[in-house]
């Protein structure tokens, strides 16, 4: 039998199905695929598109998280294309994502959005929906702050913005939340830190790393405080913090004479107060990582899917959390090595991407 006869005779098989069960198997597939079989048949198309199986499609993202759906964007070149590598490390493949040309620098992502400036200094900022090619403008900051996270609310549009104001020795935190269309004072920051890492929530709680001095900080949004973990940080250099499976992971680097000679990810168990290794990058992965010469690395990764990145060289190796496999992203050129930048920012596709 030819391809087309066996592709013409499956197809016809899967008309055969009743509708209610057509319905039910295609709600057991991530994004990632659906969009694939919607390019197979008419009949999956009309299905995928149809309001009863995005409803029900929304309510079941809502309770389960598909890690098939987790895209990791890599390197941006703002300054020509306003193109972006993604990777999807489901798939393993590298894909072009084209950028808003008005976004200037993306400061934090949640879901499917990324908060990010529209100038090159301080300006206005924008959320937007880059795999929909959506755009949102919010108020403005006031000046000498900086935004540490995006929240997105599950199974609404709406969203809240973390952000900390630098410019008195007292440092307010600041959230903006969409539903208002405002900043709110939150709470303070009574320590100064030379910078703050990344963010994340966990149990309703945003954990950021304090650097100079070096601390591990849980904000409550709800009671309006933010308080030092009392954990003792377990390397020399503190990347970046993960969520996986409700727990929390600390990427870290520890160094010799200024140069990195070991990467690994600790789990924080807060029982015991104490964090516990994870992993480490094998011997042998790291040696084509660093080159024999890292000076310093980029992360980033959701839901159990992590990249590294030597961007000296733009070196990047992904990592498996549930599985504990390393593996190499395919070389893409889709970015230009001139004028390329790490980008470094994990999104979910999103339900809204099957109407189109």
């Amino acid at each position: 039998m030819s391809q087309g006869a066996a592709m013409v005779s499956s197809n016809f098989e899967w008309e055969r199905l009743p509708p209610d069960l057509q319905q039910s198997i295609l709600l057991l597939l991530p994004i990632s695929t659906l969009l694939v079989c919607k390019s197979l048949s008419r009949s999956f198309l009309r299905t995928i598109r149809s309001d009863s199986f995005i409803s029900a499609y929304s309510s079941l993202r809502r309770h389960s998280c598909r890690r098939e759906d987790v895209l990791l964007l890599l390197f941006s070149d703002f300054g020509q294309h306003d193109l972006a590598t993604a990777f999807l490390p489901s798939r393993s493949r590298c894909l072009p994502i084209r950028l808003p040309p008005s976004i200037a620098h993306i400061h934090a992502s949640d879901g499917s959005l990324v908060v990010a400036s529209t100038t090159n200094g301080f300006g206005g900022d924008m959320v937007s929906d880059v795999l929909c090619n959506t755009v949102t403008p919010i108020p403005p900051r006031v000046p000498h702050s900086y935004i540490l996270a995006l929240i997105e609310e599950e199974a609404s549009p709406n969203f809240k913005i973390v952000a900390v104001d630098d410019k008195n020795s007292v440092r307010h935190i600041k959230v903006y939340d969409s539903r208002l269309c405002r900043w709110e004072i939150k709470g303070m920051l009574a320590i100064h830190y030379a910078m703050l890492g990344n963010a994340v929530v966990l149990d309703d709680l945003l954990f950021v790393l304090g650097q100079l001095p070096d601390h591990l900080l849980a904000f409550d949004p709800d009671t309006r405080t933010l308080s030092v973990v009392s954990v003792d940080l377990p390397f020399d250099i503190n990347f970046h913090l993960l969520v996986f499976e409700r727990r929390l992971f600390l990427v870290g680097g520890m160094v010799e004479v200024g140069i990195v000679v070991r990467i690994g990810i600790w789990e924080l168990d807060l029982g015991d107060k104490e964090w516990r290794v994870f992993c480490f990058m094998p011997d042998e992965v790291f040696q084509e990582f660093s080159g024999n010469d890292l000076g310093l690395f980029q992360t980033t990764g959701r839901l159990g899917y992590v990249c590294f990145c030597n961007t000296r060289w733009s070196i990047v190796v992904a990592f498996d959390m549930a599985l504990k496999t390393w593996s190499w992203p395919p070389k893409s050129d889709m970015v230009p090595t001139l004028g390329r930048s790490w980008l470094g920012h994990a999104l979910e596709l999103p339900v809204k991407m099957l109407r189109t």
